[in-house]
């Protein structure tokens, strides 16, 4: 057998592959064997039609399967000479051809794993802040739980920040109404009817918004400009200026309840204390400061091995990623509201960064995927299982039906992949060599509502 591999950019290659006219002419009597053997034609017992009259009835199906037949055995072949892994089989060139001296020829184009060397990945250097709860971080925590509980108490003074305005709100462009100007602009921009502003320090609302309320008092009527950003997510009103008419229905002032035995037995019951209380938020700290650390840990191996791999990609592998990902982007920006025509403006600036994204999460899997290969890392059968049980429980759906569906539709080798990579990462995380610094503190509020 004549094998020749033409290896292209993107982890393509095209395999021409020509079989001897003496295997063809094996492979042909062999399946003309089977067919006289199995087939019934009026006239003739099972098994004793000549071969003349099944190739005169079943010629071409005959033809068929004799072309498959070749091409997979031509196609193993070329595999295990070549010393290929083959992702998959991209498409066979129509123009196979049998030449004169009962050889068969044809091309394959073939979608190949990415061929590249592992840096040195024992021991890498990371640097990770140790894991410490401090008093300051339970306060805090405690904070955010009784802001969870907080209550609003009209007041008759100029609003500041932390306090809550009720406003109603116009925009206008250009001294026109915006509803006019401009009817498929954003709702929210166009008016507001008496909805409850917190004004903070940190502007997530528009920039200036509420810098440009504080000191309003109930009944008081402001204009403010508000100029919007390049990256605004309605595209005809980026860097334009926009003037939003306020008027002031209330004024609140936002009372966050003491940490006191009352508010103690409203969150926990009578058997919870400050102590106990304190001791649990404590635990729920440093899980989440130990998963920050695992999280940055992951972070900092994978980006020093890929620091020093350039490899191609198959690029059927990025494109199907990229999808996946530009799906799961559009379909969260049309639950929070964004208009569809607005995502289809969009569209190309998703799917860049949704291959972006894609790039770097193939490549993470074929690099993990190699140390996997190369320390003999595998996933055993409880671990898989688990992992099973856990998503169908997710999905709440009995434990021996979703197991049935999961066997029909591939979805079992999926989670087996996923957590082979998991354990390659748990690998390099584990032979990391840690550095550890000061613990950093955790991003409180600028400005924290008042206790009550």
């Amino acid at each position: 057998m004549n094998i020749n591999v033409e290896h292209q950019p993107n982890c393509r290659a095209i395999a021409h592959i020509r079989v001897p006219g003496e295997e063809v002419t094996k492979q042909r009597k062999s399946i003309l064997a089977y067919y006289a053997q199995n087939v019934r034609l009026p006239g003739f017992r099972p098994g004793k039609v000549p071969a003349s009259a099944v190739e005169k009835r079943f010629g071409a199906d005959i033809q068929s399967d004799l072309e498959r037949q070749l091409i997979n055995e031509g196609l193993r072949e070329a595999v295990k000479r070549e010393g290929l892994e083959v992702l998959n089989i991209l498409g066979v060139n129509d123009r196979m051809t049998h030449d004169a001296d009962q050889s068969f020829s044809f091309s394959a184009e073939l979608s190949l794993a990415p061929k590249f060397e592992l840096p040195e990945y024992k021991g890498i250097p990371v640097k990770l802040p140790r894991v410490e709860v401090t008093d300051a971080d339970i306060d805090h925590d405690l904070l955010h739980l009784r802001e969870r509980y907080a209550s609003f108490e009209d007041v008759t003074r100029a609003a500041g920040l932390g306090d809550v305005v009720v406003l109603s709100c116009a925009g206008s462009l250009d001294g026109q109404p915006l509803a006019e100007a401009m009817p498929e602009a954003p709702k929210h921009l166009q008016s507001i009817e008496e909805n409850w502003f917190l004004l903070d320090a940190e502007e997530n609302f528009l920039p200036g918004f509420y810098a440009g309320l504080v000191g309003i008092a109930q009944g008081e009527e402001r204009s403010l400009p508000v100029t919007l950003g390049e990256d605004f997510a309605f595209e005809p009103l980026r860097g334009k200026t926009l003037t939003l008419t306020a008027q002031c229905k209330g004024v609140k002032n936002k009372v966050v309840p003491a940490l006191d035995a009352d508010f103690i037995k409203k969150v926990g019951g009578d058997e919870l204390t400050e102590e106990t209380l304190r001791a649990e938020v404590k635990e729920a700290i440093r899980r989440r400061k130990e998963q920050n650390r695992e999280t940055t840990k992951a972070n900092q191996v994978i980006a020093h091995i890929l620091e020093k791999l350039e490899f191609d990609l198959p690029q059927e592998v990025v494109n199907r990623e990229a999808q996946r990902r530009t799906n799961d982007i559009a379909m969260r920006a049309l639950q929070q509201g964004v208009p569809q025509e607005e995502l289809i403006k969009q569209q190309d600036e998703i799917l860049s960064s949704a291959t972006q994204q894609a790039r770097n999460s193939v490549k993470v899997s074929f690099m993990l995927g190699e140390v996997a290969k190369k320390e003999g890392i595998t996933v055993n059968d409880q671990q898989l299982m688990m992992s099973l049980a856990n998503i169908s429980a997710r999905q709440k759906k009995p434990v021996k039906k979703f197991m049935q569906e999961a066997q029909k539709n591939g979805m079992i080798d999926g989670v087996r992949e996923d957590l082979l990579l998991e354990n390659a990462l748990q690998f390099l995380k584990d032979n990391a060599q840690v550095e550890e610094s000061d613990p950093e503190p955790e991003q409180c509020d600028a400005h924290p509502a008042p206790a009550a």
